[in-house]
């Protein structure tokens, strides 16, 4: 796939086994202030705090967004979507909200 950035997380299921852990293998922080006045257009911002955000992505899942890069996904067809939808993330992130 290109512009895949799966190789770039660490993946674990959660417990409730519903939802997916992301978690980038090189430190980063987000710019939540800029998340916050620009959110990319691919996603909805549901919610905002100083320390994590929640976006919908087009395809319906949940994903909140830590400062660190950490990501729950979830609403999520299986995990193999809820692994695509955080490297999508990861690579808005990454080109958009890296501070």
């Amino acid at each position: 796939m290109k512009g895949d950035r799966s190789e770039q997380i660490y993946f674990k299921l959660c417990s409730d086994h519903l939802s997916v852990e992301a978690i980038p293998k090189t430190r980063m922080k987000v710019n939540f202030d800029k998340l916050r006045d620009k959110p990319p257009r691919e996603y909805e911002l549901l919610m905002w705090t100083p320390h994590f955000a929640v976006l919908r992505s087009e395809g319906g899942q949940e994903i909140t967004l830590r400062q660190d890069g950490r990501m729950i996904v979830r609403k999520s067809g299986s995990e193999n979507i809820a692994r695509q939808a955080a490297a999508e993330m990861i690579g808005v992130v990454l080109r958009n909200f890296r501070a």
